[in-house]
């Protein structure tokens, strides 16, 4: 009896803990951004941290030991102390909090060995909150994206009649009544952040949802497609805009990259709203 009502107040604790962190976050993200999407999105991506660890609470290993919890409340600590005390421009430091909060609180709950349980949680504790520049970079430095693009772009227009060629993630485009333009394709433009957005919204349905081994590659690998496809279907459009300085502006601004990313949000849920009905009515199938 009293093992059990340690155990819940282990539990409790680490609940309790991890809210206030996430409160603090969002807290400090909305005055260092003031950006009500990022505030929105991170909301969720707590809320699926959260809904992860209470699906698991009844086979958590809260047994740590006294230098597991030593260390991990000094760095609990320091994160804080170094949190409370952010400058606004060292706002960059504020999404590596969740991950290092997570860690710390994992060794204080379970220990070190204690730790491989909570890999999902930690996995997203860090995919999710860390800035997709850093990651998208090294990604488009490793596949070049954005040289991808281009020659997908190229190839569009010119299956659609244009004269057009590419070179490198430079698309070489003649139109007969605007000359020669050149379009450059960079890392915005090729749609690598909302291919991550949506990388990171397939990692959440998967992480939440019981799926086949087939079914978590696919949905990901379906949300990777659509953004690089839409991001394709961007840098048509802005090429063909670059004549019109207004209509270039547009697409190329705020207002355009939101109508791609919500476009895409909507295609990915209508998606997986068809794929995991499909899903539902096979298994009704196979029972019957």
């Amino acid at each position: 009896m009293y093992s059990k009502k340690i155990s819940k107040y282990h539990k409790f604790w680490l609940f309790s803990s991890l809210v206030g962190i996430a409160i603090l976050y969002l807290n400090l993200t909305w005055k260092t951004t003031g950006d009500i999407d990022q505030l929105t999105t991170d909301g969720l991506y707590w809320g699926a941290i959260f809904w992860l660890l209470w699906r698991k609470k009844d086979d958590l290993d809260d047994r740590s030991d006294l230098l597991s919890s030593f260390i991990g409340l000094l760095s609990l600590g320091l994160i804080l102390s170094k949190v409370f005390s952010l400058f606004w421009f060292e706002s960059i430091l504020l999404p590596i909090l969740p991950i290092s909060a997570a860690i710390a609180l994992g060794l204080m709950a379970s220990g070190l060995k204690g730790l491989g349980q909570y890999f999902q949680e930690l996995f997203f504790a860090w995919f999710l909150f860390f800035p997709t520049g850093v990651i998208g970079f090294f990604i488009d430095g490793v596949v070049h994206i954005t040289v991808l693009n281009a020659k997908l772009a190229s190839y569009f227009l010119y299956y659609i009649g244009f004269n057009v060629a590419s070179q490198g993630n430079q698309i070489l485009l003649s139109l007969p009544e605007s000359g020669n333009v050149e379009a450059i394709v960079d890392y915005p433009c090729a749609g690598v952040p909302m291919i991550l957005l949506m990388l990171k919204l397939s990692l959440l349905l998967v992480g939440l949802i019981t799926l086949s081994i087939k079914q978590k590659i696919l949905i990901p690998m379906f949300s990777i497609g659509l953004g690089f496809f839409l991001g394709v279907i961007r840098v048509c459009i802005l090429t063909l805009s670059i004549p019109n300085p207004t209509q270039f502006d547009y697409w190329h601004g705020a207002q355009g990259s939101q109508i791609f990313s919500t476009l895409a949000i909507v295609i990915f849920a209508g998606f997986c709203y068809w794929f995991l009905e499909t899903k539902q009515g096979q298994v009704i199938r196979d029972k019957g």
